[in-house]
Parts: structure tokens; sequence; C-alpha cells
């Protein structure tokens, strides 16, 4: 009778083996051109406010209001938000409606295309820097949490104070005038006369100083981060409309999100980029939202999904395919030892 003996492989040969495999899945999933994503479905504005406005002169119709979002099941991670969360719109002139699907990637905040900066503007990062240091104090001062209670003044005061700071365009040279009642982006109405939330989102625009520090004080946050999520196409073309929301700090990178976070943060992103900012993730008490699109209803601006393939699943499949083969090579190399 022949008995083999199997000796021990040194580490270093096993990961060497391991490596490979590993390696060429992030490479297949960097070559495929795909970029962290997340699908989200819209279910509604609540509370929500009919918004007469002038862009450039031109009258326009909205809702103004808090954005209802649920990351379906189907997502494997959510990227750090709860599966439930709030949005605000960072894109009033985009469409979007609402019981359907949509695709986002989240982008730097402090990136200029976020604002209405011309490129005549001398130093267009230090005014995207402004403005985006004026949307944290506004977060700071008068986010409060939708999920908690109902504020029908309060909330789209908030959205409409919020498109002030992002749509006004810059000036050439100065800051610029955060007046709804003025410049290029304007509430549609006699000042006068004009509704309460829209003098209320003049109260807020006229209260920031350019000092976020508030915004790490405010509890509703409770130490969340701030994040652009920016609407990119969908299977039918259509792209969706910007948002901000928070999110939990590292990109929440715990329980459900932990293996997503790795795979695509490296850092703790989710499927989105590393980053900082704690919170408690909500359970959804939604039944799951359906996978495809439904009839679009006319347009309600605001109210916005693309499939561009999430990495995970190609990137899960090739780890686990890798894994498997390095699993085979090492017992090979026990017996050959």
């Amino acid at each position: 009778m022949i008995t083999r003996r199997y000796l021990p492989v040194h580490p270093s040969r096993f990961w060497a083996v391991l490596a490979a495999p590993l390696a060429l899945a992030l490479f297949a999933a960097s070559a495929a051109g795909q970029t962290p994503s997340l699908e989200v479905f819209y279910h509604k504005l609540d509370p929500k406010e009919g918004f007469k406005y002038k862009w450039k002169g031109e009258e326009k119709l909205c809702n103004a209001g808090a954005f209802i979002w649920e990351v379906p099941k189907s997502e494997f991670g959510t990227g750090g938000l709860d599966r439930n969360f709030t949005g605000y719109c960072a894109e009033v002139l985009v469409p979007i409606h609402p019981e359907r699907l949509y695709r986002f990637q989240s982008n730097d905040l402090l990136d200029p295309t976020n604002y209405t900066i011309p490129d005549n503007v001398k130093d267009r990062a230090s005014a995207a820097s402004r403005r985006t240091t004026f949307i944290r104090e506004l977060f700071g001062r008068y986010y409060v949490d939708t999920a908690k209670a109902v504020h029908p003044v309060e909330t789209p005061a908030f959205q409409v104070a919020l498109w002030e700071i992002i749509q006004e365009t810059e000036p050439a040279e100065g800051a610029p005038k955060l007046d709804l009642f003025s410049g290029d982006f304007q509430a549609n109405y006699p000042k006068d006369d004009a509704p309460a939330f829209v003098t209320q989102a003049q109260s807020y625009l006229n209260s920031l100083t350019g000092d976020d520090s508030l915004y790490y004080q405010n509890q509703q946050i409770n130490g969340r981060e701030l994040i652009r999520l920016r609407g990119i196409p969908a299977a039918d073309g259509v792209v969706a409309q910007s948002q901000f929301a928070l999110r939990t700090i590292n990109g929440g990178a715990t329980g459900e999100n932990a293996l997503a976070s790795t795979v695509a943060g490296g850092g703790g992103g989710g499927f989105f980029a590393p980053s900082t900012g704690g919170g408690t993730p909500t359970t959804s008490t939604t039944t799951t939202p359906p996978t495809t699109t439904t009839n679009v209803p006319p347009n309600n601006r605001p109210d916005i999904t693309t499939p561009v393939p999430g990495p995970p699943g190609i990137l899960l499949g090739l780890v686990a395919v890798g894994a498997f083969a390095s699993r085979r090579v090492y017992s090979k190399l026990s017996r050959k030892a």
C-alpha cells in the first residue's frame, strides 16, 4: 500500500496562486469600462408644493419637496444609503417621474459642472467650493428628517433654497447673489405675494454665511455625509435627475453592504467611491419595487434609470471562479510538495 504524504505549501506560494485570478477578475471588470452605479426606485414627492419659477426669463413650473427613494432588494448593496432614503433635486431643469426605476453614480461635490459656473469664471474650482459650502451649511441649518415628521412649508422651502444655490449663474467676478427675486433663477411670484415656502426659502438663503461647521452639529444628520448622485442614462436613453442625499460614513460598509464595499470601493464606498461621513440604516417597509420601468406619465418636473450593468455581479462571479480554480491548484501543489 502506497502512502502519500501531504506537506504544507508555503503561504507565499498559495497567495501567489490566489492573486492571479483575483487580479484577472479586477482587470476584467476594469477593462469592461463599468463604472459603479446603483439602481433606485422613485416613489413620490412628500411633502410637495407646486413651484413657479423663471430660468433666464422663461417661465416654468415644477414640484418642490422631498424625494422618497427605495433601493430595491435586487440591489446587493446600497452604497451606504438607507434602503429607504430621502433625496433633494440637484437639477431643476431635468424631468423625472414617480413609480419607476432610475440609475445613479456618485460624483464629486466639488465638480464645477454640478453648478451654473460659466467657463469665463476665472477660478471655477473656488466657485464650486463656495457653492458646496453653502449647500452643507443649508443642510446643517435647516435639514430635517422627513421620515420622522412632515414639514409642509420647511421641506419645499429647503428644496427651493437648494435650487437657488445650484442654479443661479456665477458672475465673472465676485460671489453670486442668492436672491429668489432677481438673477437668472427666480421664483415667479410678486415678492410681496409669494407663497410661504418661497419666502421661507429666501429667509434660509439670507442666513447663509459660508460657514458649514453647523453641518456637523445637526443631530438630524447624525454624522452622515452629503453626496451627490449623478443621474446616468436609462435603457431607453432617459437621463435621471441628479439628487443630493445622505449616506452613512464610508459608504456604510456593514452587513449587506460590506461585500459590495470591499469589491467596488476598497475603502468602504459600497457601489460608490469611498468617502467619509454614521446613521442607522432602515429596513424597507414597502413591497419590492418593480424591476422594469412603468409607462411614463405626463412630465411632472421634478419628479427620474440606466441598465449600465453594475460590476458586482460580473466581478463576484470572476472572483468565485478564480477562488475555485485556486483551491484546485493549491490541492495539486500540496500533493506535489
